[in-house]
């Protein structure tokens, strides 16, 4: 293959593409998440939550107050948990991120209650949520350029392109032993110009987090929001021209306030993670135990292929 049609099909791909979680990576061990391409086959010990966005695309404003914007569209709990000690960090590995497709990377934690497995047939629209990390200043440098034109600063997507896709996220090392869905979500806002224009990818995964091995010296109680109220289409930080001489130094993060007890991972501190092993992956038991994990005897599951029937997702492409 020439080399100019070799870039060609990297840029077009690049510019084309959307992501979904493709691992996790705890200590160097290895989680596998979820693919929704049609005819993928997905890991049976996976920790990443399904969803119907087979584009790998994005969740809209429109779909802001409907249980799509919770884990993704049509978003489903797999029955395995990530074991995570609290006050470690975790590097969230997406399938890769256009460049173009810049904005903020949150992070938010809710425990799963009143189930006897966990967050394995957790109610989604049960879930309350604490933003464990808003990924400011989403906006860095604003004089210089990364990769966009010039002046236009470095966004935190930048950030984790630049550190192999992936995203650093601790949790909290005050919070109590227990199942937890970890949402980590990228709001591009390269069409957010216009109303209903900002895209959210939201990838949910299970965890169970264990006692941290040394007691926290203050203690926090958890947030209690609703997913279903986390934003609005015209707020600041989703309706922003980011392509139109709005400043970018006048961009809010939105959604929810920080949890004040919470620790995010520095830009600075943003660094990729190889796979060191193969993660064991527990499933719960009487709502406070855990085993391994026991798949099926395939290695593999497939997933179904056909591509079910979605509510207006998007009203644009790229």
């Amino acid at each position: 293959m020439s080399k100019s049609l070799l870039t060609a099909l990297l840029l077009s791909g690049t510019a084309l593409a959307h992501s979904h979680l493709a691992h996790i990576l705890i200590n160097g061990a290895l989680y596998h998440g979820f693919d929704p391409t049609p005819g993928k086959a997905n890991y049976p010990d996976r920790v990443g939550w399904s969803s119907s966005n087979i584009d790998d695309g994005f969740v809209s404003p429109r779909n802001y107050s409907t249980p799509e914007i919770i884990c993704h569209l049509s978003g489903a709990p797999p029955k395995a948990h990530a074991p995570i000690r609290a006050g470690d960090r975790l590097h969230v590995q997406w399938n890769g991120w256009p460049q173009n497709h810049v904005g903020p990377v949150l992070s938010y934690l809710a425990p799963c209650k009143n189930t006897q497995d966990g967050c394995g047939s957790v109610d989604k629209t049960a879930l309350r949520w604490t933003k464990i990390d808003d990924s400011a200043p989403v906006l860095i440098d604003p004089l210089s350029s990364d990769g966009g034109p010039p002046g236009s600063g470095r966004w935190a997507t930048n950030v984790l392109i630049g550190q192999n896709n992936s995203w650093q996220v601790e949790i909290p090392s005050w919070v109590k032993p227990g199942p937890y869905v970890l949402r980590n979500e990228i709001i591009a806002l390269h069409f957010a110009k216009d109303l209903d224009g900002a895209q959210n990818y939201p990838l949910c995964m299970n965890l169970w987090v264990e006692a941290p091995i040394a007691a926290p010296t203050r203690t926090f109680a958890l947030d209690e929001h609703d997913a279903r109220t986390f934003y609005k289409p015209t707020d600041p930080g989703i309706l922003f021209g980011v392509n139109n001489g709005t400043p970018l130094s006048t961009y809010k993060v939105p959604g929810p306030t920080l949890h004040a007890g919470a620790k995010p991972v520095p830009h600075s501190l943003q660094l990729m993670s190889l796979s060191k092993s193969a993660g064991t992956p527990v499933a719960v038991t009487k709502a406070t135990q855990t085993v391994k994990f026991t798949a099926a005897p395939a290695k593999r599951e497939a997933e179904a292929t056909e591509a079910p029937k979605m509510k207006g997702r998007y009203n644009r492409q790229g």
